[in-house]
């Protein structure tokens, strides 16, 4: 009996390391990289995006989107890009109304798992109109952890001499939300200036990490200037009570199976020797 009892204890241990290795191991990650280039020709703007997939899993129905200038363009939607695949897309636009200098792009790369689950990754850069300028500006932001709502806080400086009235802008992926994305202020010449982003978990899932991006924005007499800046966002991953107690559990398990085995051997030998004796006649 005491043997039967120890083999279910044996038993229980290997169950609750065989499940969350299963757990693990069935995890998948979608990690999705782009990679921008454009450039100006004349009045028109060409630009070729790289989409890959560098996760351990597929993404379907993967399509990038290209804004700017109050434009948006859609590529075709690939149905699968599987591990280490690519996908390369060609764009086109002819560039209207707008100041020469350099100008914010960005680039959101809609997805699913194999759930249908949403998903997107942005990527942003610039392009030169006409003429190529420097900007005067130097901003530095941390990166932020957090759960439900979170704050960014940018530093940013004035490296030139005169004024300027900027607008910024923060860029989030669709998992991520802002009550005011756009931040317009005023910094003096040599001066320095704290703008802080308010930021909601809409839909971001735990343990993920998310690129998110800034624009700087300033005209100075008939030219356009635009300073790009790039932070992390990461929701902390939930503990697995499960996975965190499984040695307790299992030592748990132990002692229980040792008492029960050792209480059932106990009550063996006390009903021995309570047996009545009957004379052999």
């Amino acid at each position: 009996m005491p043997g039967k009892y120890i083999s279910v204890t044996i038993f229980l241990i290997a169950f609750i390391l065989i499940f969350e290795y299963v757990f693990v191991a069935s995890a998948g990650t979608l990690t999705i990289k782009t990679q921008t280039t454009v450039k100006t020709e004349g009045d028109f703007l060409k630009g070729t995006i790289k989409v890959c997939n560098r996760g351990t899993v597929a993404a379907h129905d993967v399509q990038a989107n290209i804004v700017f200038q109050e434009k948006r363009i859609k590529t075709p939607a690939k149905e699968l890009l599987a591990v280490n695949e690519c996908k390369t897309y060609h764009f086109e636009e002819i560039l209207t109304g707008i100041k020469k200098g350099r100008h914010p792009l960005t680039v959101i790369v809609d997805f699913q798992d194999a759930a249908q689950y949403p998903f997107s990754a942005i990527s942003c850069t610039t392009f030169f109109f006409k003429e190529d300028v420097n900007v005067d500006l130097l901003c530095l932001i941390d990166e932020l952890t957090m759960n439900k709502k979170g704050k960014l806080r940018c530093e940013i400086k004035n490296l030139g001499l005169g004024p300027m009235n900027i607008r910024s802008t923060l860029i989030l992926p669709k998992e991520l939300s802002s009550p005011g994305p756009h931040i317009d202020f005023d910094i003096e010449p040599r001066g320095e200036k704290t703008v802080v982003f308010e930021i909601e978990n809409f839909s971001a899932l735990s343990g993920a990490s998310y690129p998110v991006f800034f624009f700087f924005e300033y005209d100075l007499r008939d030219t356009h200037y635009t300073a790009i800046s790039r932070s992390v966002v990461r929701i902390p991953k939930k503990e697995n009570w499960f996975r965190h107690t499984r040695w307790l559990l299992a030592a748990i398990a132990v002692i229980l199976g040792a008492i029960f085995a050792l209480y059932q051997l106990k009550k063996g030998k006390s009903f021995q020797k309570s047996k009545p004796q009957f004379p052999v006649l």
